[in-house]
């Protein structure tokens, strides 16, 4: 067994989460002085590839702890100050999310080590516009963010690096400055909301929130009913804009390049500059910022393979994953307690751990008769489902612990919901684009159709008995314990039976 990207990536973010969750905390020093040491050992035992790889870990996953304590995890001196601040001068750092009397935004002030969450609120009339990188002095009331008995929300905020809550008279409590960064953003920020007041011209009102919410990720503007139905039915990841949905874009993209004729080495950085074109439009969510960075390095193999320089039987998809996670916790080693982070990770992982066990179909070439094409249409049918099954392996254990919920009819919702979405996000995605041509009402009808489809049936959804399960925190543990050991338990059947090694 030799050292991988698996198993780097495995030891740092274990010693990120042992060093957030342990008892008992170590110095800098201590780990900075335990990792040299750990380092040493690995290079003096490197002949020795089992005890090598164990002191690898120990220095990888000391380092990952050296990380997470140079990241402030507690902004209690900033609590205690949250009340008394009234005015604040700063840039606004992300893409506002906008509704019927309100806007809100993340801001970063300029003499404060945190950020604030900022909602401004409108007297009449649709909101002023505020866009990325705005430059403004604020005064209004601030506090520290509540604590739910549920959920606490404080910490959700502070692993983003935001302290404090502030509402403000959007009338009277601000008062613009200037542009304070890179109009690029700003830029793709005014599309944005170009775009998103031609929707809501052209759909109702629930079809233009559930439209933000798929294609932007704003789902403030939907109605407690909407909400609740999606959240029950465990369907809440349809319109977090994040890895399923850059997934399907991606995909017909690549489809399109592919069926022209370019070749992997072509089509990847074309693709790469789609998503790109996304993030612009969109903003930089955490989720999406993590789905991109997961994307490059998972394509990065293919394009090396595609132009000989790495054979391509080396190339595995379960590395550029751990490479991208690499990426992501050496940047906000905080991520590794987001819920975002671990369900796109839990997915990922678990789909590219079925794809693994799983033998490959034979596909006949030739001709093609009613038969064939019945036994492909069942085999790409059961890899549907086997695909939403490992996807509902992979992220229950972090549903259970984070929501203490479980979602028995998660399968079915997906299987149902799911390609309706894929066929609504691209009819969206058509929608925008043509929303400056004719065609753009006609456009507009059809994704209409399609969103009133898709909340019909979540609805239905979640009227169903049993559709959510309320379990302790502790079962999410237990679920993990399950499927590590189910995985263990067919990797050894598979290797016992003469097959190649699922995990590389």
């Amino acid at each position: 067994m030799s050292p991988s990207l698996i198993h780097i990536g495995t030891a740092f973010a274990t010693g990120i989460a042992f060093e957030r969750l342990a008892p008992f905390a170590l110095s800098s020093a201590a780990l900075l002085g335990l990792a040299a040491s750990a380092m040493l050992l690995f290079v003096t035992l490197a002949r020795f590839k089992r005890e090598s790889i164990v002191v690898l870990w120990l220095a990888v996953g000391t380092l990952g702890a050296l990380r997470a304590e140079s990241v402030e995890r507690s902004y209690d001196r900033l609590y205690d100050r949250a009340s008394s601040l009234q005015e604040v001068t700063g840039i606004v750092v992300s893409y506002p999310d906008s509704q019927q009397g309100r806007s809100s935004f993340t801001f970063a002030p300029d003499n404060l080590p945190a950020r604030l969450r900022v909602t401004l609120f409108w007297d009449e009339g649709a909101p002023a516009s505020v866009l990325y990188g705005d430059r403004l002095r604020l005064r209004g009331s601030v506090k520290a963010p509540p604590q739910f008995e549920d959920f606490d929300y404080r910490a959700y905020l502070a692993e983003q690096g935001v302290f404090a809550v502030m509402s403000v008279d959007g009338v009277l409590g601000v008062l613009r400055l200037g542009q304070g960064v890179s109009s690029v953003f700003r830029a793709g920020n005014a599309v944005r909301d170009r775009l998103l007041r031609r929707l809501d011209g052209a759909l109702s009102a629930e079809n233009a929130a559930l439209a933000r919410g798929l294609l932007f990720g704003e789902t403030a503007a939907l109605s407690d009913e909407v909400s609740d139905a999606f959240r029950r039915t465990g369907l809440s990841h349809v319109l977090a804009i994040s890895g399923m949905n850059l997934a399907i874009l991606l995909a017909g993209v690549w489809f399109v390049l592919r069926f022209i004729g370019l070749r992997p080495a072509a089509a990847y950085p074309l693709v790469g500059v789609s998503v790109l074109a996304i993030l612009w439009l969109v903003g930089l969510p955490v989720s999406l910022v993590r789905a991109a960075i997961m994307f490059g390095f998972l394509a990065l193999g293919s394009v090396l393979a595609d132009l000989g320089f790495v054979l391509r039987r080396s190339v595995h998809l379960s590395h550029g994953l751990a490479a991208a996670g690499l990426v992501i916790l050496a940047i906000r080693p905080t991520a590794i307690f987001d819920v975002g982070f671990q369900l796109s990770f839990g997915a990922t992982a678990a789909i590219l751990a079925w794809a693994a066990l799983s033998s490959e179909s034979s596909r006949s070439a030739g001709k093609r008769s009613w038969h064939d094409l019945l036994r492909r249409a069942a085999a790409y049918g059961s890899d549907l489902v086997a695909v939403s099954l490992a996807a509902q392996a992979g992220t229950a254990p972090f549903l259970a612990w984070q929501f203490g919920m479980l979602y028995p009819l998660g399968l079915l919702a997906n299987l149902l919901v799911v390609p309706l979405a894929t066929l609504a996000l691209w009819a969206g995605v058509v929608t925008v684009f043509l929303s400056a041509t004719p065609l753009f009402s006609l456009f507009a009808r059809v994704f209409g159709a399609l969103l009133t489809a898709m909340t019909w049936i979540v609805t239905a959804l979640g009227r169903l008995p049993l559709t959510s399960i309320p379990v302790g925190a502790a079962f999410g543990a237990v679920l993990a314990a399950f499927a590590l050991y189910a995985f263990a338990v067919l990797s050894i059947a598979r290797r016992t039976t003469g097959l190649a090694d699922p995990v590389p």
